[in-house]
């Protein structure tokens, strides 16, 4: 029987799940809260995210009981905000994961030392490089949901493991593909939602379209910079798999980096921000994580250290908006 456990509650979980058991994999599902496994348990539905989207609950076996999801498959699927990881990996037995695949799709550096989620947890749990893989956009939760058409990339070093779960993720409108380079996609996956914010805040600020597109273009300019520095980018950048995610994060009204910065040009504070949104913003973490990571390092990022200077210096946003027009081209 296909089968994988997978680790978290929110709205791409919930996507996650939906595209696995329309493909007949057999999900067994880690919510934190008990009262998301009554209602996936008994109406189908996660009554937190994507609540208008009907489940196939007969192909889903819910528990906050983490242990026991984990030990029901030989698939580990983690979906969590990256700020939360540390504390779910804490709560699981160093040799628990020994021998399993583990997946993620973790959009964020973890911990102290500015992790990528895939090194974070072979780090906590001595996992090699083979038992590893990752799902990456272009993707919003909302559309997949819809059943909107969606191109999928899953990555890892392993393309046996890869190529044999891919069947699980395709269906009539999802279109899957392979990529090798785990860290370059996990750091563009990082990355784009720092631009999601930051084209959000222009949004806030009534910046129009001219200026939002010459913003976009030195997005990717840094992200070339980021993935040379880095290591990574060893397939096209142009690709759907590294600036595909980037743009759709950066226009797309489904994005919540995106509103989270909408609303900080608007000139609410961070914590409101963050209580108006209601649920994570990925790019607010990665934000500190970037900047940590590539301290030093001589690059040129003026999104980056915008994004940085609006959240964690609390600097005007106008203020960095009208220094940011003169050092993009």
């Amino acid at each position: 029987m296909n089968e994988i456990s997978v680790i978290g509650g929110g709205s791409w979980a919930t996507a996650l799940v939906k595209i696995l058991t329309e493909n007949s994999v057999h999900v067994n599902w880690y919510l934190r809260r008990s009262e998301q496994v009554r209602s996936i348990t008994k109406e189908a539905v996660n009554p937190d995210y994507l609540s208008f989207l009907k489940l196939d609950n007969t192909k889903i076996y819910a528990s906050d009981d983490l242990d026991d999801i984990i030990d029901r498959s030989n698939v580990v699927l983690f979906v969590v905000p990256s700020a939360h990881l540390p504390g779910v990996c804490a709560q699981i037995n160093e040799n628990k994961l020994s021998g399993k695949f583990i997946i993620t799709s973790i959009k964020g550096t973890v911990g102290p030392d500015n992790l990528l989620p895939s090194a974070y947890l072979a780090s906590c749990f001595d996992l090699k490089d083979f038992q590893q893989g990752m799902i990456a956009g272009p993707c919003h939760a909302e559309e997949i949901a819809r059943n909107k058409k969606t191109y999928m990339t899953l990555c890892g070093p392993n393309e046996g493991f890869i190529r044999k779960i891919e069947a699980w993720f395709a269906s009539p409108y999802i279109q899957v593909h392979y990529c090798p380079d785990m860290s370059g996609v996990e750091y563009a996956a990082i990355y784009k939602n720092v631009v999601g914010i930051v084209c959000g805040m222009a949004q806030g600020l009534h910046y129009g379209d001219n200026f939002m597109a010459v913003l976009v273009s030195n997005a990717i300019y840094e992200l070339e910079q980021l993935l040379a520095a880095l290591g990574g980018g060893q397939s096209r950048l142009a690709s759907s798999t590294y600036l595909g995610d980037l743009l759709v994060t950066g226009y797309s009204a489904h994005s919540r980096n995106r509103t989270f910065g909408e609303y900080l040009g608007r000139g609410h504070s961070v914590f409101e921000a963050r209580q108006m949104l209601g649920m994570v913003a990925e790019g607010y973490f990665a934000t500190l994580g970037l900047i940590n990571t590539t301290a030093g390092l001589g690059l040129n990022l003026p999104l980056l250290n915008t994004a940085y200077r609006v959240m964690y210096k609390r600097m005007p946003v106008i203020d960095e908006f009208k220094l940011l027009e003169r050092n993009i081209r």
